[in-house]
């Protein structure tokens, strides 16, 4: 188990009395989206921020203090890590939906090259905040669009399909509707060709 491994399941551990398991799942994205790469983990600033986006200010000491002796019990005594890559990859594995999903993202990127498909990340996490979503899935996204070589985890294909609707809007904002539908197609057409068994769930999607 890495630290930063170790590090989210202390926090789960820490936030259960607090969160039921989706807004769990959001807090601890939020940890890893805007937390985990700074030098020292601010542990009053973030506890600053979830008192405010759960309402939890009447309890911001006691939810402190649970954050602080979570990170000294045992790793036996530990939560699970809600945004573990290997369950979110074996969730993705058995959902058709999610892979394609995830192979077209990921197609489409690589055609745009890194610089322009960094920017376009950019615009889906905006986006995503103004998408009418439930709590996780839009967790688990965004934790997937800040961390583009993890594994998506299973998500319902209405929800798959609104996000590609968004995302389309996004690229013709961006780059002109001639040349979206032209990104759009040549990067389905090169997930058909190199994973040919996720053709149906992609159609299924577009």
């Amino acid at each position: 188990m890495s630290p930063e491994q170790r590090r989210r399941r202390a926090l789960a551990t820490g936030l259960a009395p607090y969160l039921d398991a989706a807004a769990l799942v959001e807090a601890v994205a939020l940890w890893q989206r805007d937390y985990a790469d700074r030098p020292r983990f601010s542990l009053q600033g973030y506890v600053s921020e979830l008192c405010r986006l759960f309402d939890l200010g009447e309890q911001r000491h006691q939810l402190h203090l649970s954050l602080v002796r979570a990170q000294s019990l045992p790793d036996a005594r530990l939560a699970a890590d809600p945004l573990a890559d290997d369950r979110a990859a074996g969730a993705g594995d058995r959902h058709p939906p999610t892979r394609a999903f995830q192979g077209l993202m990921r197609a489409l990127w690589a055609s745009l090259g890194e610089a322009r498909a960094g920017q376009l990340r950019l615009d889906q996490l905006t986006d995503l905040r103004q998408a009418d979503l439930p709590a996780d899935t839009r967790a688990a996204l965004e934790y997937w669009l800040n961390h583009p070589r993890s594994e998506l985890a299973a998500l319902d294909q209405g929800s798959l399909r609104t996000l590609l609707n968004r995302g389309y809007v996004l690229l013709c904002e961006r780059f002109g509707p001639v040349s979206a539908d032209r990104l759009l197609k040549d990067a389905g057409d090169r997930l058909r060709r190199d994973q040919p068994e996720l053709g149906q769930a992609l159609n299924e999607l577009l």
